[in-house]
């Protein structure tokens, strides 16, 4: 089978590289990710567990987000 394709042809299929490739992410992506995660569970946190005064007394805000649509 090795007739059926020129030398140079076999030679550059075999050279690969050398050791592992791995892929690494910055620092900074991880900081970045891991702002943006805690930003959202601030907002749902926020949004769940503060408490609105009305005329009828605290609700919730979700609740009153929800009332005022």
């Amino acid at each position: 089978m090795s007739d059926l394709f020129r030398k140079e042809a076999l030679e550059n299929r075999s050279r690969a590289l050398y050791g592992e490739v791995t892929l690494k992410n910055s620092l900074g992506n991880w900081v970045l990710t891991l702002l943006v995660i805690t930003a959202f569970l601030l907002a749902v946190a926020l949004l769940f567990g503060a408490k609105v005064e009305t005329n009828d007394g605290p609700i919730s805000l979700i609740k009153w987000l929800l009332s005022q649509a």
